[in-house]
């Protein structure tokens, strides 16, 4: 026992200064995990709300345009996460479009673009 408080009277100053550096260390981990946290469910939430918008348009606030579309598929371009799933989706949607669409169109051209992009990034 005695040695203990020996040590702590030569080495105090040098253990309380490790003792600051682990908790303010220890803050900043926190910190950042909390931050990863809500960015990951922030940009979850953001995602799906644009998968939603894209696939099927809020009928309350009027149709969807075609140039809103193709900003929701240039916009997918920023979620690396997602990437995967955005392409399985996107190919999915190339392969019902083009039947219908006798004429080349902006959104389509998107469309093409963003499947590039996300490829190109795989």
């Amino acid at each position: 026992m005695i040695a203990i408080l020996e040590f702590i009277k030569l080495y105090g100053a040098q253990l309380s200064a490790i003792g600051a550096a682990l908790a303010f260390a220890f803050a900043v981990y926190k910190f950042r995990v909390e931050r990863e946290t809500t960015l990951f469910w922030k940009e979850f939430e953001v995602y799906h709300k644009l998968v939603k918008e894209f696939v099927n348009p809020n009928t309350e606030s009027g149709p969807t345009y075609d140039d809103q579309r193709a900003a929701i598929l240039f916009e997918m371009r920023n979620f690396k996460r997602y990437y995967p799933y955005s392409l399985r989706m996107l190919k999915g949607l190339r392969e019902k479009w083009k039947p219908k669409l006798h004429e080349p169109s902006r959104l389509l051209d998107e469309l093409e673009l963003t499947i590039a992009f996300i490829e190109k990034k795989l």
